[in-house]
């Protein structure tokens, strides 16, 4: 992994900066920088790659406690990728318009780049556990991360809380969950969008996993 995902990297690398010129021109044309907070939401969503390739870099020299709290971090930040899918809703422009279409495939654009940080995150991270532990815990381990992005992307974007409250105001976020899920029965629409959430990312992961199949 440390001398494959390479070529990864510096296609994320050319991905991003392509991206960001784009998001730039897009604010020169338009006059507006109102999509400048996609910068940001890319960061966020890039922070899990950063953990996943730092523990890489560094595997087989930590201890076991930096590395459990190291995959908490990213367990913490990793919903922060797939969450740009819904950064969608933020498309502007009248319908059919070109500033409209313009707008949306640049969020999508940007989202699906978030995504692949995601993606290249967990990938890295299932082979770190599975050297640590073994396939099945880590299997387990990046199940319980896609569980928990369902259920962070309810957060974020229905609920509006963010990342590091988990750690600043931990009571706070616990209390507005479970307001926000509990009882069941008059919140099963957050449930379904989390199915659904949580759909998407599985069909893109197998997806990503078996494309390499074609050439066999």
């Amino acid at each position: 992994m440390k001398t494959k995902s390479l070529p990864y990297f510096r296609l994320l690398l050319v991905a991003t900066l392509i991206n960001l010129v784009v998001l730039f021109i897009r604010g020169k044309t338009q006059g507006t920088h109102d999509y400048d907070f996609l910068v940001w939401n890319l960061f966020l969503g890039f922070l899990p790659l950063l953990v996943a390739w730092i523990l890489n870099y560094f595997e087989g020299r930590l201890s076991n406690f930096i590395f459990y709290f190291a995959s908490f971090i990213w367990l913490i930040f990793y919903p922060n990728a797939p969450y740009m899918i819904s950064d969608v809703i933020h498309v502007e422009g009248e319908i059919n318009s070109i500033t409209r279409i313009f707008n949306g495939l640049i969020i999508f654009s940007l989202a699906m780049l978030s995504l692949f940080y995601g993606f290249l995150s967990i990938k890295i991270m299932h082979r770190l556990f599975e050297n640590k532990l073994n396939k099945k815990w880590a299997n387990v381990s990046l199940f319980l991360a896609l569980l928990l992005s369902c259920l962070a992307f309810y957060m974020g974007r229905i609920i509006r809380l963010n990342s590091w409250q988990v750690i600043t105001e931990p009571l706070v976020v616990i209390r507005e969950t479970i307001e926000g899920l509990f009882p069941i029965g008059a919140h099963l629409d957050a449930y379904v969008l989390m199915l659904l959430f949580g759909g998407i990312q599985y069909m893109l992961l197998q997806m990503m996993k078996d494309v390499n199949d074609v050439k066999r």
